[in-house]
């Protein structure tokens, strides 16, 4: 068994954890596969345009996700379909399980803490420089995948009960 005892824990506070990512090719499909096969209820699509930071290429990068979250909950399904070429791009076979995702009140502390413990950010919403924006994606080094988003709440849940994301 590990040694936690060195670790300065929790970064995250697991009641925080709100939704686990999904990486598809086709988001209606994956939605009528999981609502057949568990009964979940789905947001509507939300199209969003992003313009992300790539550490690895060190610049920017604009393409366009299709999400959508199960409305129950309390840990939720959210399936992305990314456009050709994004990091949610799966046409290279990467569909699946992709992500943890918590609310954070601080992007950039959160992000600051994770790298002290060997995390590396593979996708952010803006440069360190400009606080990380609103979300990260950061590798741990046992290769766990986590999204730091910053908090709103309000309007997911208002997504949840039928509203629109945006």
């Amino acid at each position: 068994m590990a040694d936690l005892a060195g670790l300065r824990l929790p970064i995250i506070d697991w009641g925080e954890i709100f939704h686990v990512g999904v990486r598809v090719p086709d988001l209606e499909r994956a939605q009528r596969e999981l609502t057949k096969m568990t009964g979940v209820h789905w947001t509507a699509p939300a199209r969003l345009p992003m313009n992300v930071w790539d550490p690895r290429a060190g610049a920017s990068q604009d393409c366009e996700i299709a999400i959508s979250f199960s409305v129950e909950g309390p840990t939720h399904i959210e399936l992305i379909q990314g456009s050709s070429g994004s990091y949610w791009d799966v046409s290279d076979g990467g569909a699946g399980v992709h992500h943890l995702g918590a609310w954070v009140k601080d992007v950039t502390r959160t992000n600051e803490e994770l790298i002290a413990q060997g995390w590396v950010i593979e996708l952010a919403g803006a440069t360190p420089e400009n606080g990380y924006g609103g979300f990260t994606y950061a590798r741990s080094p046992a290769g766990i995948l986590f999204e730091s988003e910053r908090e709103s709440k309000e309007l997911f849940e208002r997504w949840y009960a039928g509203g629109s994301l945006l």
